[in-house]
């Protein structure tokens, strides 16, 4: 028989264990862990270790799946576009999103709706994130949730070879200037020029009027990337002045998830800190790593 002394040391032994094992449960949630065990084999194992606890919400429901759904409109390369070739999606967006596929064990399916339509699209469950370099503002920010910036961009003119250089957005006024539909390009020169704005569903479908110089334009307004490449498949194109600023591009999902967030900001993390992003980069944007934001 137990002494009255043992049996009192054992049951103070066994209310320490238990208090221990009740903080641990408690502290499990409160921070992510760096990096998930090479046992994390499914992607509920990953995002577990991710999160420190089960995924909740959409993340829940695109992990029990086992596909994510990625907006990419294929009318913008390098960053998305169709081998004619091989009739495959291909450019930076669709590598980071694989990417971020292989990250998280998920597999990748790509839809097609235009760019413009993302804040409401994505909040009504028709994709699960768009990944489409689109820039960080407070106006999306209202309307959508953004994850931290996966690459950085300079915003510039571009003009048909031979055509007028600019100093400045000053030498704007006035002037026939394109833009596409629901851009930040759009709304800056709204907000920062006197231009006469002419409005195109897309970069791509803005280029043949400059490109023929049918007097609809005199100049386009794009990311400084999508110029180059144009000008690099051919097009009769060149940079006019220097940029005119430098956007924090992300991936945008539905208002509200933060389990979904965090499991996309550790994806991005991670790109960042392996080099990954940065080889993607300089893939496709003629070796110019567009990862590093500009000072």
């Amino acid at each position: 028989m137990r002494s009255r002394k043992s049996y009192i040391l054992g049951v103070l032994l066994l209310v320490a264990v238990v208090a221990a094992m009740m903080f641990a449960v408690a502290c499990g949630g409160d921070e992510p862990t760096e990096e998930p065990s090479a046992a994390a084999t499914s992607a509920t194992d990953i995002a577990t270790q991710i999160l420190g606890q089960a995924p909740t919400g959409q993340a829940k429901t695109i992990i029990d799946a086992g596909t994510m759904s990625v907006n990419n409109d294929p009318k913008y390369p390098p960053q998305s576009s169709i081998d004619e070739a091989t009739g495959e999606l291909v450019g930076f967006d669709v590598d980071v999103a694989n990417k971020v596929g292989e990250i998280l064990g998920l597999d990748v399916t790509f839809v097609d709706y235009k760019f413009e339509q993302i804040l409401t699209d994505v909040n009504q469950g028709r994709y699960d994130v768009s990944i489409g370099s689109m820039t960080i503002t407070d106006e999306r920010l209202a309307k959508v949730d953004m994850t931290e910036p996966y690459y950085y961009t300079p915003a510039g003119i571009i003009v048909k070879e031979g055509g007028t250089q600019i100093a400045g957005v000053e030498d704007l006024a006035g002037k026939k200037v394109g833009a596409a539909a629901g851009t930040t390009y759009y709304q800056w020169l709204e907000e920062n020029s006197d231009a006469d704005i002419v409005v195109y569903d897309t970069d791509a479908s803005m280029f043949p009027d400059l490109a023929q110089d049918t007097g609809r334009i005199a100049f386009g307004f794009t990311a400084v990337p999508t110029a180059i490449e144009a000008i690099r498949q051919g097009q009769p194109f060149e940079l006019s002045g220097d940029p005119l600023y430098y956007e924090d591009l992300a991936f945008a999902i539905k208002k509200g998830e933060a389990d979904w967030l965090a499991l996309l900001n550790y994806a991005i993390q991670q790109m960042h800190e392996d080099g990954s992003l940065t080889a993607m980069s300089e893939k496709w944007y003629a070796g110019v790593d567009l990862t590093q934001k500009a000072q």
